[in-house]
């Protein structure tokens, strides 16, 4: 991906961007949230700042109100130049993409918006989307932003924003929203207890053995039912998601054991008497592992997400996987036998 292509970089840099509008449909592109840009400042394009209110059984868990980075599709960006610069662009603009194309403001509006620029203080904004954007992503976006803020969306492509105004809303669609809201589930790594440990040792057990594990922090695997969920609102404009990360448990690897267990067994601590729910049997001594067998303990989350606009569900998708995972040494020692008549 690369990052925003400047209007204001001599001609060259112009009709660069202008053809790669073009290929687009008539939506100018940048990059889908990454990093810096080619200026080398710390502004992120196809990121935005959006207050959300959250609510689930993550960490940080609970009801909280916060203010995230999205990574947004499209969003509305200042022009670097003043009112004869921007004519300048978009002559040059119009003359390569015909008049009937999506949004195409004429030249007319375009004149009008440059007298107004004359006379009031303000700023050039212009519509802006990712690489991979389509137009019905820019259609999406623009009938967003009108529906939900009437007396304040930029009406086409590109807009003049009167300086007492401040700045374009914010819009932020559900797939959006979803992939910041991801982004805030923090699932504990595994952290293990096992039985039986040798008298003298820390984890130290027996060949053939069979070893019991337990999680000490239930979230490690989403408790008994092994899922989390939590909950985006954005009050402003009611979009909402809900995103569900889910396990099938706890999965123990190492050179001479494994095994998975599901969530319930993960939680069950050994306790004397009774069959351990999640074990191991190790079967060789770690001889040539000097610091002990490496016992990596693991869980993999599928996440997906559902999401609307007030009380109706719009759509809904997969998420990345996430995997959590910690190592630990355990020596695996072997008892001799001394066999008599």
């Amino acid at each position: 991906m690369t990052t925003r292509k400047s209007l204001k970089r001599g001609l060259v840099a112009i009709c660069a961007t202008l053809m790669l509008a073009v290929s687009s449909h008539g939506v100018a592109v940048a990059g889908y949230g990454d990093g810096e840009s080619d200026d080398g400042d710390n502004s992120v394009e196809g990121t935005v700042e959006q207050t959300i209110t959250i609510d689930g059984d993550v960490v940080p868990g609970g009801t909280d109100t916060i203010t995230v980075s999205v990574p947004a599709k499209c969003w509305w960006s200042a022009f670097p130049g003043d009112e004869k610069e921007f004519a300048g662009v978009w002559m040059v603009y119009v003359g390569l993409i015909p008049l009937s194309a999506l949004f195409m403001p004429t030249l007319d509006e375009v004149n009008e918006a440059i007298e107004k620029d004359k006379k009031t203080p303000g700023q050039w904004y212009m519509g802006e989307c990712v690489e991979d954007a389509t137009a019905a992503d820019y259609t999406k976006y623009l009938g967003a932003c009108q529906t939900w803020f009437p007396d304040a969306c930029i009406p086409k492509w590109f807009g003049w924003y009167e300086e007492s105004r401040g700045e374009p809303p914010t819009i932020i669609q559900p797939e959006e929203l979803a992939l910041a809201a991801q982004a805030l589930i923090e699932i504990p790594e595994p952290q293990v207890e096992q039985n039986p440990k040798l008298a003298g040792t820390d984890n130290t057990t027996l060949v053939n053995l069979d070893t019991a594990f337990w999680v000490t922090d239930p979230a490690a695997v989403g408790g008994d039912d092994g899922v989390h969920e939590l909950r985006a609102t954005i009050p402003e404009t009611g979009v909402w998601v809900e995103v569900r990360a889910e396990t099938d448990g706890l999965q123990i690897a190492s050179p001479v054991g494994s095994t998975t267990c599901a969530p319930h067994e993960a939680l069950t601590a050994w306790e004397p008497g009774q069959d351990p729910a999640c074990a191991v049997a190790f079967n060789r001594a770690s001889t040539h592992y000097p610091g002990g067998f490496p016992v990596t303990v693991s869980s993999a989350w599928t996440t997906s997400w559902r999401g609307g606009i007030g009380g109706a569900e719009t759509d809904s998708g997969a998420l990345d996987p996430i995997t959590t995972d910690t190592t630990v040494n355990i020596s695996v020692a072997e008892v001799q036998s001394v066999v008599t008549d």
